[in-house]
């Protein structure tokens, strides 16, 4: 007996008022209405179970009703490639019908049918089909399907070996991690402290400290370091008090393995490498990946070390050109981020120090944001400026002494190919720096004037990221602004009033005809990126997550349980801008649905839905 991966659905009244309109079963008489529909069945799909298995025969089609199912090839080693998305009016098995013309025995199914989100429909068996083949109508309708479905596999297919790059690429694709990693694996004890770790790291040149716990790797990036001393954690401290459980993958995976393992996490940069026995045997880091890829990037960060101002513009140029090649190339935006955020990032890094050494030495210690793009992490091409400067106190002489610095920060930036801010947000604005002291009245009187511009900066202002620095005085920020902001909860009420006004739109995937007549038009950064990253962070705001890039603040909201899943999440933005950024580089960032493939359409529809409900959950969070 075939196992069943469907139930009856409990609605089955909605599945036929949606039948009786499709060109199937319209136009025909109550009586014969009825008896095709009972000679067919209700079914219902829950998320993740497969509608079709290319390994089981098919007895005929199931024309969906509501949710949403993917076609994909099912390949070699579990591997996918999807060809196709498949929404209410849409028939998945429509290839399968050539088993009902055309009987044979041979395997012709290399097709596979899963259930993205709870999915309805009625199954057709193919008795059904057959009585009514015959009908001109009827042969009218499937033709258009199978020409439209054919023109939506095309394309897809098309994107997946552009975005592979399979040709040219195959061989790096199939490379073995074993052929990239270190190794052996360095490794510290357990009960090392911190400075011992510290000192571990820098007596073998490595950027993270690996110690084993119960046979479960764990490791400590800089990353933590750096955290662990902004939050006051003694040196004397084991690392094991800070260490996180390392990602793994076996030696013998596969080139783009290790891809898909760094593109799951946006700030992943180290991957521990197991041998058959489930021992680390090595490390792979996102430069080593990188490296296979654009061995170039290795080249840049050397180039950014050693710039000049004479070298500069010729710096700037190259980076322009990488990041151009990413994005001709269809990089995913995680990967995009994780190749060109660190490589901006020590461009203004090696910047600022060029700066302090032009103007000379600060009168007291100073921290570095970045704000906008760059501070959310997704500065995937050279963008304007956006900044502020915190500093320990504000006297005379150091009023002075920073604004030249200001001045001198915001002059190497544009020569370097950042562009000055339109709304002059930069740190040669006396708005944009100041004490800590003076980033608490700011705050508060954006609270207590809250017009359209004061909303503006605090939008702004809260897209931080601290890039550069005294830790000390990064620590006492953020301390006096959790104090501030306990004080001014005013402030997250008026920009959740904001958010309200402007709700992300959506599309309805589930009645093609209404989106191409309708011809909508969506502008991705002002309706969707704006309006979801304002709602992120009044969420993060709200659980005491001040700063830090998108796939930061969404992971610490999910370590926090303030929200319960984050993938959804996580790739619902990563189209938007993967989207956006496909727009940007034809000079808009408005998208017209109905141009867009069924693939793209049915990714956008959910994507839309996905941000808007997490939009919708922030602002009732606030009470609005």
């Amino acid at each position: 007996m075939t196992e069943t991966t469907y139930r009856h659905p409990s609605d089955g009244e909605s599945i036929k008022a949606f039948i009786k309109e499709t060109p199937l079963f319209k136009n025909r008489s109550e009586g014969e209405f009825s008896r095709l529909y009972d000679l067919c069945q209700e079914r219902q799909y829950d998320q993740g179970v497969l509608i079709a298995d290319a390994r089981k025969k098919r007895e005929g089609i199931l024309l969906i009703t509501s949710g949403l199912a993917e076609v994909y090839a099912a390949g070699f080693r579990n591997e996918r490639e999807v060809l196709e998305f498949a929404g209410p009016g849409e028939i998945v098995g429509l290839a399968s019908i050539s088993t009902m013309l055309k009987p044979t025995d041979e395997p012709v199914h290399t097709v596979e049918i899963l259930a993205l989100e709870t999915t309805q429909g009625l199954f057709i068996p193919y008795s059904v089909l057959q009585e009514l083949w015959g009908e001109p109508s009827v042969q009218q309708y499937f033709l258009e399907k199978a020409i439209f479905r054919l023109q939506d596999v095309y394309q897809s297919l098309t994107e997946q070996m552009q975005q592979a790059g399979w040709i040219e690429q195959q061989k790096q694709v199939f490379q073995r991690v074993q052929d990239m990693m270190s190794s052996p694996l360095l490794t510290v004890s357990a009960d090392s402290t911190i400075e011992e770790g510290i000192s571990f790291m820098a007596r073998h040149e490595l950027s993270a400290a690996v110690f084993v716990k119960n046979d479960i790797p764990y490791i400590v990036s800089m990353r933590e370091v750096m955290k662990a001393i902004a939050e006051k954690v003694p040196l004397t401290a084991q690392l094991s008090e800070i260490g996180q459980e390392c990602a793994v993958i076996k030696r013998s995976a596969f080139y783009y393995d290790a891809l898909a393992v760094f593109q799951m996490k946006g700030d992943l940069r180290h991957i521990v490498v197991l041998d058959e026995r489930e021992r680390p045997i090595g490390m792979l880091t996102l430069s080593d990946a990188l490296k296979q890829r654009h061995r170039s990037i290795q080249h840049l960060m050397k180039e950014i070390q050693s710039v000049d101002p004479s070298s500069l513009k010729k710096l700037s140029e190259d980076l322009k050109k990488m990041a151009s090649q990413l994005i001709v190339e269809r990089a995913s935006i995680r990967m995009l981020s994780s190749a060109m955020t660190p490589l901006f990032d020590q461009l203004t890094g090696k910047l600022l120090n060029d700066a302090v050494r032009n103007i000379g030495e600060p009168p007291c210690e100073f921290a570095f944001y970045q704000m906008g793009s760059a501070g959310r992490g997704e500065q995937f091409q050279m963008t304007d400026q956006d900044h502020f400067l915190v500093f320990e106190r504000n006297g005379e002489k150091e009023k002075a002494y920073f604004e030249k610095l200001g001045t001198e920060i915001t002059s190497l930036l544009e020569r370097a190919g950042f562009r000055l801010c339109d709304g002059d947000m930069m740190v040669s604005n006396p708005m944009w720096r100041g004490s800590v002291t003076d980033w608490q009245q700011r705050i508060r009187r954006w609270a207590l004037r809250s017009t359209p511009q004061n909303i503006l900066y605090a939008y702004n202002f809260f897209a931080m990221r601290w890039l550069y620095g005294s830790a000390e005085v990064h620590h006492a920020f953020m301390q006096g602004l959790k104090k501030e902001l306990d004080h001014s909860g005013v402030l997250l009420r008026q920009m959740a009033e904001e958010i309200k006004t402007a709700p992300i739109p959506s599309i309805d995937h589930r009645i093609r005809s209404f989106i191409l007549r309708e011809g909508k038009v969506i502008d991705l950064k002002k309706q969707v990126l704006f309006p979801f990253h304002h709602a992120l962070q009044i969420s993060s705001i709200r659980a005491g997550i001040l700063e830090g890039s998108t796939a930061e603040r969404i992971a610490n909201l999910t370590e926090k349980g303030k929200i319960e899943e984050d993938a959804d999440l996580k790739e619902s933005i990563d189209f938007i801008l993967s989207l956006n950024l496909q727009r940007k580089q034809e000079g808009t960032s408005e998208v017209r649905p109905d141009q867009l493939t069924s693939r793209e359409k049915a990714l956008l529809s959910k994507s839309l839905e996905t941000l808007r409900n997490f939009q919708q959950a922030a602002v009732r969070g606030m009470g609005v």
